[in-house]
């Protein structure tokens, strides 16, 4: 009889942790701003260079999930994971956190190894675009430059581009587009700097500097990009 028992024990612990792994849920967060970010789910974190942020065998059902920047919270929001999913998360400071999608972590009885890198690069139109923002649209590019070229000032032609770049991301050509309209590297310069943080495609952002005349110009830009 004892000895039954016992097999019954070990019987139940291990349909108890058989359940426990498929039952576990998968969670990933991308961040494509630039920064020094650090991601918690309750008590786990990860850190990333890339800014993708993974967390594997997430029991819990409403987790709370923490983003800071330079050891400051700046995101804090529980999230509900349902049971044998991988959910994708981008967060941004505009957007704040959006679920791209939910993928099942089997496929066909399988463990999906990289239907999440897929799905992100899918909603990043092949990798010149991050997640969880719109980018301007031709449309909307064209109906900015007019604003634009009606503005005589150029101080108010800075502060109208600088309220759009916050409001919908830039790619680097529509950024040159305004860039090429100024006269003097020092307009150039405090807009494509402002600008950086918004751009869609940071990986082209070093064509900015054929806009600029001075080898002085140039070096600010590769500056800043060279501390991300």
């Amino acid at each position: 009889m004892k000895r039954l028992v016992l097999v019954l024990v070990a019987m139940l612990q291990t349909l108890l942790i058989f359940g426990q792994s498929r039952s576990s849920s998968e969670v990933f967060v991308e961040i494509p701003e630039r920064g020094n970010y650090v991601v918690y789910l309750d008590d786990d974190f990860a850190g990333s260079a890339k800014g993708r942020f993974r967390f594997y065998e997430v029991y819990r059902s409403i987790p709370t999930l923490i983003v800071m920047q330079d050891s400051q919270e700046v995101f804090r929001k529980r999230i509900n994971v349902p049971a044998n999913t991988r959910m994708l998360f981008s967060y941004s400071k505009r957007s704040g956190l959006r679920n791209v999608v939910n993928l099942p972590v089997f496929d066909r009885g399988q463990y999906a190894l990289d239907n999440w890198d897929r799905s992100f690069n899918n909603n990043n139109n092949n990798g010149d675009e991050p997640i969880g923002h719109e980018v301007m649209t031709t449309e909307e590019h064209t109906k900015l430059m007019e604003m634009f070229k009606r503005e005589p000032f150029e101080q108010n032609q800075l502060k109208l581009i600088k309220a759009a770049v916050k409001t919908n991301l830039m790619t680097t050509k529509q950024l040159i587009t305004f860039l090429n309209q100024f006269y003097f590297d020092s307009k150039k310069l405090e807009l494509a700097k402002y600008a950086y943080p918004y751009i869609a495609d940071p990986k082209n952002f070093v064509a900015v500097t054929e806009t600029l005349d001075f080898q002085s110009s140039k070096d600010q830009i590769f500056a800043l990009m060279n501390k991300e």
